[in-house]
């Protein structure tokens, strides 16, 4: 979706209590099925303590010196198994150079590179911010709306994506990162 609400301006803490109804959704899986189990849990936490700096007003927009807004209404991600298996599914147990399609209602994230490079792929997506400006509007009560600048971190942050699933191959020397969310 070109244009998506990535979050709007009431700072609510991330956390169970800002889910609707107040109560968080319960975990998909206790633990992913082929990607390590320690990297799944990383992958979680960086998200979150993103999202986290982007809730409490902490996020500088890109090199202007300003931050982003505060959002409202994020929800905390965690790991989910069926996203995990549509990405095995989409990689196909190859290591492509280009990313896969993500499935219908889901956004992917890919990272293809030598195995010896020391180059962590989620804080190269979450990291583009700290390079581009996301346009903000005059009037600070508007909502911020993703277009076209940032678009993993973007995705990464969004209030409304709260799943996420990764899967890993190596082939001859490189490396395939396929992610996807729960939301398009």
């Amino acid at each position: 979706m070109l244009c998506l609400y990535l979050f709007t301006f009431a700072a609510v803490p991330l956390s169970a209590a800002s889910y609707l109804g107040g109560a968080k959704p319960p975990a998909n899986c206790a633990q992913p099925i082929k990607f390590p189990k320690g990297k799944s849990e990383e992958i979680v936490k960086k998200i979150n303590e993103r999202r986290r700096v982007m809730v409490e007003g902490n996020q500088r927009n890109g090199k202007s010196g300003l931050n982003l807004p505060t959002g409202e209404n994020v929800m905390e991600m965690e790991w989910n198994c069926d996203l995990e298996r549509k990405a095995m599914a989409a990689l196909g147990g190859t290591c492509p150079t280009q990313s896969p399609s993500a499935p219908s209602g889901t956004t992917g994230f890919f990272d293809y590179k030598d195995v010896g490079i020391e180059r962590d792929s989620l804080n190269l997506w979450l990291s583009e911010i700290e390079n581009d400006n996301i346009v903000l509007y005059e009037n600070r009560e508007a909502p911020v709306k993703y277009n076209g600048v940032n678009k993993n971190y973007c995705n990464l942050v969004r209030y409304d994506a709260s799943q996420i699933g990764c899967a890993a191959t190596e082939c001859g020397g490189k490396r395939s990162l396929f992610c996807l969310i729960d939301r398009p």
